[in-house]
């Protein structure tokens, strides 16, 4: 239940206690402790395709992903009802009234894979779309519709229309920077950052500006 071994202590404790309830009390101790959101939340991030980063070949991290995985923990913690939790991930921020939690509840949508790299944006931006429309098909659907992106699904009744009908419905969104109401803690890595860390990020970044300038000047001297 928390994915956690128990203690030795915990262990004696429950073998010496000999009332009739132990059992239940036991598992109504491990049900409401945090571990037991963070042991059954990482399966919904997992389905949700949570990451850090955005994938594909840049890979640029995502600083405020950990805001989303926090509040699917605290989720599973509240034994939140889960038709008001599948509304969230998929509306929350048309949800009135509104509320920093029901925003990062739609960091399901944001997660979809971002290829940064691509020079093609209408590309760039359905290749997002149909991230967020394959995911949305197997966790609350249960089914396999990125098979019917490009074709009639061969084996469920589901066709190319029905794909890009469901597609239609998240075209009119775009996932972008917001500003939470409510004063948020930084992540907690940023806590453990060593007071070098920001030194190294500047450096790094001067060296991937100089390599972009000596690539830019070989580009026009092969032009000339």
């Amino acid at each position: 239940m928390t994915g956690l071994p128990p203690s030795r202590d915990d262990l004696e404790e429950f073998l010496a206690d000999d009332q009739p309830d132990a059992f239940e009390r036991l598992v109504d101790r491990l049900l409401s402790s945090p571990h037991c959101g963070e042991r059954w939340g990482r399966h919904w991030l997992d389905v949700a395709r949570w990451a850090e980063t955005e994938g594909y070949e840049s890979n640029h991290p995502r600083s405020s992903a950990w805001r989303y995985r926090d509040d699917v923990v605290a989720t599973f913690n509240a034994n939140k009802p889960f038709d008001r939790f599948l509304t969230e991930q998929l509306a929350g921020d048309e949800l009135q009234p509104y509320s920093d939690e029901n925003l990062i509840a739609t960091g399901f949508l944001a997660a979809a894979r971002i290829s940064s790299n691509e020079e093609d944006k209408w590309l760039q931006r359905n290749t997002g779309l149909v991230d967020i429309v394959n995911t949305t098909g197997s966790a609350f659907l249960g089914l396999t519709l990125s098979c019917a992106q490009c074709h009639n699904h061969k084996f469920d009744p589901i066709t190319i229309r029905d794909y890009y009908r469901l597609h239609g419905y998240f075209v009119r969104g775009q996932p972008q920077p917001f500003a939470l109401k409510e004063a948020v803690p930084n992540s907690p890595s940023d806590a453990r950052r060593i007071s070098e860390y920001q030194a190294a990020v500047t450096l790094k970044q001067s060296l991937f500006e100089a390599a972009r300038q000596r690539s830019d000047c070989a580009t026009e001297h092969a032009r000339l």
